[in-house]
């Protein structure tokens, strides 16, 4: 693995786990679901993650089996939180996306037997696709949805009805998880091509860490703006105010 994907990892890992530790914190002080499941969210795909790389460590080479099943399962489970975090947030009461949410769980808890019923094809997972379709709809939904909101927020800062800040966090919660999304194919094509022995494999793998920087950058602000970024979101929205 190249030294800026495995550093990009590294600190993303990192971000995740402080942005994780920040809202399972406030759950913890307010009892409400959303903060609990856009904590965990955060949380069980570094720990499902984690279980496969140390098992790949020890192996010197692909992770167990049984390694990939579990870990895989853990990923999955904090990619399905995100999908319900959506649903509850933003579309709680529409049939169509209760449906949504429900096909999204059902295939999640589907693909454990695919990688157990299905033959592994040279030495990848049978399951390694489907579950990257299902993890990029869940970040993919939370986007579209995150940057919908955030636009009708603005429109509401224009009319002094919510505060700028709040209208920007959704912003940068929509981008990032557009970037992690396209992070996480690049990585899975990556991975996949390094276990087949392609000489692409570095470029999928380094493309997709490279949208972990924004990524990370976005989650990072959303829940730690320094100071002058807060003071720049305020003279920007508050411009569109005056205008």
């Amino acid at each position: 693995m190249k030294p800026f994907t495995l550093m990009v990892l590294v600190v993303f890992g990192l971000v995740a786990a402080a942005v994780a530790a920040r809202l399972l914190g406030l759950a913890m002080r307010t009892r409400k679901a959303p903060e609990f499941l856009l904590g965990l969210s955060m949380l069980l795909p570094l720990v499902g993650y984690s279980i496969q790389v140390t098992s790949a460590v020890t192996r010197g080479g692909a992770p167990a089996p049984l390694a990939v099943e579990i870990g895989g399962l853990v990923v999955d489970i904090g990619f399905l939180t995100v999908a319900g975090f959506v649903w509850l947030v933003f579309r709680r009461e529409e049939t169509w996306a209760q449906v949504f949410a429900f096909l999204l769980g059902a295939f999640g808890l589907a693909m454990p037997v695919v990688n157990h019923l299905v033959p592994w094809s040279n030495g990848l997972p049978s399951a390694l696709w489907p579950r990257a379709v299902l993890r990029t709809l869940c970040y993919g939904w939370a986007a579209v949805e995150a940057l919908r909101y955030a636009t009708l927020m603005r429109k509401r800062v224009r009319f002094g009805l919510a505060e700028p800040l709040v209208a920007d966090r959704f912003g940068l919660w929509g981008f990032g998880y557009l970037c992690a999304a396209l992070m996480l194919d690049g990585l899975t094509a990556g991975g996949a091509l390094h276990v087949l022995q392609s000489r692409f494999a570095d470029v999928f793998l380094v493309g997709g860490a490279a949208f972990g920087v924004p990524a990370m950058l976005a989650f990072g602000l959303s829940f730690f703006p320094p100071v002058a970024y807060v003071r720049y979101v305020e003279r920007r929205l508050g411009a569109e105010v005056a205008s």
